[in-house]
Order: C-alpha cells, then structure tokens, then sequence
C-alpha cells in the first residue's frame, strides 16, 4: 500500500517575517509599560508623604518659636505694668499732683505698642493643604514700627531724696529694715528713711514730726562730707515724747527749705 503524505494546510495567507517580529515587539514594549506604571505612582505617592511630613515638622518648629515669643512678651508687659504701679505709688508720695502723673502715663501709653501676632491654625493635615503660618505680618510691622526718638537726660544735680519711707529700724547700710506706715503707743522707735542725693557736705538736714498738724518734736544734723545714693534716717522714740493715738506726719528740709513732702503715718489703739 503507498504511504499518503500529510501537509500542513496555511490558515490564512502567510505574513511576511518583518510584520511578525513587528507585533511581537510591540506587544513587549506594551507589558513593561504596563508593569512600570504602578511602580511610578508609588514612587511619586512616597515622594509626596515626605514632602508633607517635612512641612508639617518645619510648621510645628516655626509655632513654637512664635509661642516662646509671645510668652516672652507677655512677661515683658507684666513687667512694665508692675514698674508704672510702682512709679505711680512713688511719685505720690513724694507729693506729686495726681493729674499730672495721669497725664504722663497716658501719654506712655500712647506710644507704640508691641502687636501680638497669633500663628493660623492648621488649614488641613491631610489632602495636600499645607500648614500656612502668616510671618510676612509680623516682618512688616516690625520694620515699619517708628521707635519713639531718643532724647538726652540732663542729669539732675539739685538735692533730692528718694523712696522716703517708715520702718521700725535701719540695717547696717542705714537702709529702711521694713516699710510700716502704722505704729501704736507701745512702739519703742519710729524711723523716717530716705535715699539722699547731691548732698553737700556741711549741710543741715533735719526732721519735724507733726501730730495732727502740730510739731512735737525736730530732730536736725549737719553732713560731714558730700552724700550721693546713700541712705539717711531720722527716729523719734517714747523719750522725745508720747505715742498718742492718731495722724502724724514727718518731713525731711535742707538748710531749712522743704526737701520732701509731708509723709503721714499713724499711731493706732493696741
């Protein structure tokens, strides 16, 4: 028997080799492209969370300085409001009108004042909205703020007494050892203290301690060598004369000039 050969009959029309190797390099360049694009939105998407984490450390760094600044501040205005209560008190005790200290204070306050610049809260942690922290603010005010001029301070050379005062006793610098304006009939020693300056040597201070207007007793020296910045006293005890009950008052003069307003003081009931 005579043995058929078998033939592979073509599908189709054969096609030629340059469009075959045509199709199967493009059909590789189309699967790496697909295979890299997840890897580059990974890598953009860490790039982006760094990004983020870095301006959010940056912010949280720039609003703590901001509030290290504001409490520097407002220490710095308790301050000054504690040294205008403490010139205020001064000044009317040495005697000054009260309008005119008023005045004055006023028109300290009237001076530029230092403007607290609060820091924005934080627009969004995720999305994308960076934290916005407003410095350009702060920057322009400082710049633009005029500071008050300067002018120059005469010194004064006139006699003057300071922070005078009532105490129980001195210490060893001749310094007031308390501040008491109230006293009673069984107190040993009343003290009138006072911080002199421009003194001249040969001076006479002296001291007259008034009892409801009426002077009982005055106490006088004379100044060895020139006092500048140091403290001087005066004292009354129960020997210069009795401790009645009621409003006193003390002053201080300089070769019989007033040197100190009256200082008043009183002597209550035990």
């Amino acid at each position: 028997m005579e043995r058929k050969r078998l033939r592979w009959l073509p599908l189709g029309p054969k096609l030629p080799l340059a469009i075959v190797l045509f199709l199967f390099t493009s059909s590789a360049l189309v699967a790496c492209r697909t295979s890299d694009l997840p890897l580059t939105a990974t890598a953009e998407y860490e790039a982006a969370a760094t990004q983020l984490d870095r301006l959010r450390a940056t912010a949280t760094v720039v609003r703590a300085r901001l509030q290290i600044t504001l409490d520097f501040a407002g220490t710095r205005v308790a301050q000054i409001e504690q040294s205008g209560a403490f010139l205020r008190s001064n000044l009317s005790a040495l005697g000054t009108d009260s309008d005119f200290i008023d005045a004055n204070l006023r028109q300290l306050g009237d001076q530029p004042q230092v403007v607290a610049v609060e820091s924005r809260e934080e627009a969004a942690a995720v999305g994308g909205a960076s934290t916005a922290i407003d410095l350009n603010d702060a920057l322009s005010a400082a710049q633009t703020a005029t500071p008050p001029a300067r002018t120059e301070v005469t010194p004064d050379l006139h006699p003057r007494l300071d922070n005078l005062v009532l105490s129980s006793g001195v210490n060893s610098e001749d310094c007031p050892v308390d501040i008491n304006p109230l006293f009673t009939p069984d107190s040993t020693e009343i003290y009138v203290v006072a911080r002199a300056y421009n003194i001249p040597a040969g001076a006479t201070l002296s001291s007259s301690w008034q009892h409801r207007d009426q002077e009982l007793v005055s106490h006088s020296f004379q100044t060895e060598h020139f006092i500048d910045d140091n403290c001087i006293w005066f004292f009354i005890d129960q020997t210069d004369t009795a401790f009645t009950a009621g409003r006193w008052s003390v002053q201080i003069s300089l070769d019989g000039s007033a040197l100190s307003p009256l200082l008043p003081f009183e002597i209550v009931e035990n």
